[in-house]
């Protein structure tokens, strides 16, 4: 068996490998394109497969392709056009250009789109011999004749010649994109499945040269290679369910434990709470701190009158020694100072104990006072509750009219004038009474309009009355109208068919009597002519009154029902008024109760 040649006269592989000569490209380890497209297999003889299909001698193959269309035509200029600027085509091309070259045009083009494939391809180049060997080694499936060659830009030659070009493109697009889906691998799972692909080709190749020996050492060598890396995802897959497993415990110990969430939510409370509390306190210090130095100032400036009172004391004390040491001193001298100063003595117990009763009763009375200014802040945070509900707070607010409401403590004034930052009884309280004095007069008058309303109700709903008893006794009268209507009805269809029957009997009569006697015949038909005259004024008449009275009982009815639904409508507006109007009385009941007594 002769020795069988590879499937392409370029080896995938080589496809595949091939750099490009864009920026940043490389181009070094190619074979030269004359020796790579005249490489035969390395494969030695197959002795033991032979392919199972067999190749049928045929024609020239027919290109499918629509290359004398217009549209395809510039699809193909554009395809190439957009390669060639993007690979650094170094002449001018245009879809001008292409639509018709010149031989030099498209030697240019083919030497450099052949270039792409060998960089060393050489600079002597025949067209009309190597483009349809060359096309011929990459197995493009139809046939470029010299001839076509001969005359590059002629009509007829340069459709299939732009097709065969544009092939030409695609093949070194689809091999641009190999090789950078190859570069592009990073991931286990694209990496794991190039390696397969590149194992299977291997396989393949060394297959389709019967070398079983090649293929059995690559199938060892790809499974110690799998059975190496499943050997590390076992060992990474225990070690990822050992770590699972300590999670999962510490998951579980987690869940078991109280949120640590709501608990520090609850100390976050009771720290907010503890916060509050501690900042009243610290007011409540401040303003002790405050009433404790103005008593710290009085005590100090008692002390130092009192200071000032000794030394003179002591001073006085002093010239009287001196005095007494330059007097001789008697007996009885001794004995009245020793009076006075036992008098003097129990005068001073006296005093402090005058002086320890008084601290006592100034602690009882500042104690008393703080109760008292307690019940007071208490006290102004309901009137600022209230006035805020009654919007009065602040001077700006919607009744407030310009007055300050608000009223503010301060608990270290040195007066109990300057503890209150607004004149109650000047300012305050005249404001109040005025507002309520307000709201008193459009209250009366809000129930002056709520009385009013009420009487018009009252004599609405008597109108009202009068107007439903109307109705009724239209209602009756139409049903009166209506009974006549019908017994007049009756009446005139028996008058119609006395009158019918009477014409019958006429007429049977004139039939015999026109038998009988000739004579009579014309007395009975002018008898017959007045009663059929005379029932078709009847007729006439009793149709007249019929329309009549259906005309008047429409009016009517039309009447008592337009004057129904204006009374309906009125009353529901009147409803809905007075349902307003005690709304807002009830809502300035509600406003006028809560103003302060």
């Amino acid at each position: 068996m002769d020795r069988r040649k590879t499937l392409g006269a370029l080896a995938p592989g080589q496809l595949n490998a091939r750099q490009s000569l864009a920026p940043g490209g490389k181009a070094a380890g190619k074979l030269p394109l004359d020796k790579a497209l005249s490489r035969m297999s390395l494969a030695g003889p197959v002795a033991r497969r032979s392919s199972a299909y067999t190749t049928k001698a045929s024609g020239v193959k027919q290109d499918p392709r629509p290359t004398s269309d217009k549209g395809f035509q510039q699809a193909c200029i554009r395809t190439v056009i957009t390669y060639l600027a993007a690979h650094g085509f170094e002449y001018a091309i245009t879809p001008k250009v292409l639509a018709s070259p010149t031989t030099k045009d498209f030697t240019n083009v083919m030497m450099f789109l052949f270039r792409q494939f060998d960089p060393v391809l050489p600079k002597t180049f025949k067209l009309e011999e190597e483009v349809p060997q060359l096309y011929k080694r990459l197995k493009y499936p139809f046939q470029i004749s010299k001839s076509n060659l001969t005359a590059v830009g002629s009509p007829h030659t340069w459709p299939s010649l732009l097709a065969a070009l544009t092939w030409l493109v695609e093949l070194l697009n689809y091999a641009e994109r190999a090789e950078q889906a190859r570069q592009d691998v990073q991931d286990e799972r694209s990496r794991t499945e190039a390696e397969f692909f590149q194992y299977v080709s291997q396989v393949y190749r060394f297959f389709m040269t019967g070398d079983d020996a090649k293929c059995e050492e690559v199938d060892g060598r790809q499974a110690a290679e799998f059975e190496a890396r499943a050997a590390g995802i076992r060992s990474d897959i225990e070690r990822l369910a050992a770590s699972n497993d300590a999670l999962r415990s510490e998951i579980e110990r987690l869940w078991g434990e109280p949120s640590p969430l709501l608990a520090a939510r609850t100390a976050k409370e009771e720290t907010l709470a503890d916060k509050e509390k501690f900042l009243k306190l610290l007011d409540n210090l401040q303003a002790h701190k405050t009433s404790l130095q103005r008593k710290l100032a009085e005590r100090q400036a008692d002390v130092a009158a009192q200071a000032a009172e000794l030394a003179a004391v002591e001073k006085e004390n002093e010239q009287l020694r001196a005095r007494i040491a330059v007097q001789t001193v008697h007996p009885a001298d001794v004995m009245r100072m020793n009076q006075e100063k036992a008098k003097l003595e129990s005068a001073l117990r006296s005093t402090q104990a005058q002086r320890e009763g008084l601290d006592r009763r100034v602690l009882e009375q500042e104690r008393s006072i703080e109760a008292r200014l307690d019940s007071v802040e208490a006290a102004l945070q309901g009137y600022h509750s209230m006035a805020d509900r009654l919007a009065l707070i602040p001077a700006t607010a919607k009744r407030a009219e310009g007055v300050n409401f608000e009223v503010r403590l301060d608990r270290g004034a040195a007066s109990a004038g300057e503890m209150i930052n607004v004149d109650l009884k000047g300012i305050v309280k005249p404001a109040l009474q005025r507002l309520r004095d307000s709201y008193s007069a459009k209250a009366r008058e809000l129930a002056d309009q709520l009385l009013s309303l009420q009487e018009k109700h009252d004599s609405v709903r008597e109108l009202l009355a009068e107007r439903e008893e109307e109705n009724r006794n239209a209602e009756a009268q139409v049903h009166k109208l209506d009974g006549q209507y019908r017994s007049a009805k009756e009446a005139l269809d028996q008058d119609i068919a006395a009158a019918q029957s009477q014409v019958d009997q006429l007429a049977a009569e004139v039939a015999q009597l026109r038998n009988a006697n000739g004579t009579l015949v014309l007395a009975s038909e002018e008898r017959l002519r007045a009663l059929q005259a005379q029932y078709e004024d009847l007729l006439g008449q009793c149709e007249l009154d019929n329309a009549t009275l259906h005309r008047d009982l429409s009016a009517a009815l039309e009447k008592i029902l337009n004057h129904k639904v204006q009374l309906q409508a009125d009353l529901k507006a009147l409803c809905g008024r007075e349902a307003g109007i005690m709304q807002q009385l009830q809502q300035e009941a509600a406003k006028l109760s809560a103003l302060p007594g």
